[in-house]
């Protein structure tokens, strides 16, 4: 059965209106899945650059939506575990049960700009898998008490949500897998869309998982032009040959897209 279809609406560029009106479009379209911006880790110098609470567009779009799943990604820099946890199951209800809790490692984005530290690769990780134990548990009723190296709680518990919340991870390096292995519900594939790319990272981690996989979309422009794009909004996949980028990214004729984003689901 060919995976079912989400959009990502994350790359601060567009006003909050913009956003919900897409995201209710989706909806009525028969997406199953629509992301919007959370990265709020996120300082651009540029104040026409809209940067918004993720919890709050979170909150936005549900209300604006009536099938479609709604997700944010949040990282472990910004947040209190039970404060996190007590979002989420707000967030799940308010939704009606359609919340992905979404989490990633993160990257430097001169989150000192907002007064935060930016620690290395390794501490990201670290601090991921601190949060999401605790997170996981208190989301399944617990009451929760970890002295860790990032997180401290004294039986901390939460409000649970009528339905639950699963948690997607985003990961591609090794470190990050294994938190995919021990905590995620979903994998958020932080790789092109090719399966040479996909399949051996899917092996690393170990076990069967739903997994995600974005697809940079520029139909009307030239491959010129999205390549530029996908390189700058995704610097992270620098090291692409321009054949790799031309298999993994939809461009030009709109219909020739929805053909080889055809191809691309059935390959993955």
């Amino acid at each position: 059965m060919t995976a079912p279809l989400g959009v990502a609406l994350t790359a601060h560029w567009l006003r909050l209106e913009s956003v919900l009106r897409l995201v209710r479009r989706a909806d009525e379209l028969g997406y199953a899945l629509a992301l919007v911006d959370g990265d709020a880790a996120f300082a651009d110098a540029r104040p026409e650059r809209p940067i918004y609470d993720p919890t709050a567009l979170c909150a936005a779009a549900a209300l604006r939506t009536d099938r479609l799943r709604i997700g944010a990604i949040h990282f472990p820099l910004l947040w209190n575990p039970v404060l996190l946890a007590r979002s989420l199951a707000t967030l799940a209800d308010l939704a009606e049960g359609r919340l992905i809790g979404v989490f990633g490692v993160g990257a430097k984005r001169e989150s000192h700009r907002l007064g935060l530290p930016e620690p290395d690769g390794a501490e990201r990780v670290a601090r991921l898998a601190e949060m999401l134990d605790a997170v996981r548990a208190l989301l399944a009723g617990k009451t929760v008490t970890r002295k860790g190296r990032f997180t401290s709680l004294e039986r901390a518990s939460i409000t649970l949500p009528n339905a639950p919340v699963p948690i997607a991870v985003s990961a591609a390096g090794v470190r990050a897998l294994a938190v995919v292995r021990e905590h995620a519900d979903i994998w958020d594939a932080n790789v092109p869309p090719l399966r040479e790319r996909l399949l051996p990272l899917r092996e690393q981690i170990g076990r069967a998982i739903p997994t995600w996989c974005w697809v940079f979309a520029r139909p009307g422009e030239s491959f010129e032009a999205a390549s530029r794009a996908y390189r700058h909004l995704a610097p992270w996949f620098h090291g692409l040959a321009p054949a790799e980028v031309e298999r993994a990214i939809l461009h030009g004729d709109p219909e020739a897209c929805r053909e080889k984003l055809s191809r691309i689901r059935e390959e993955l």
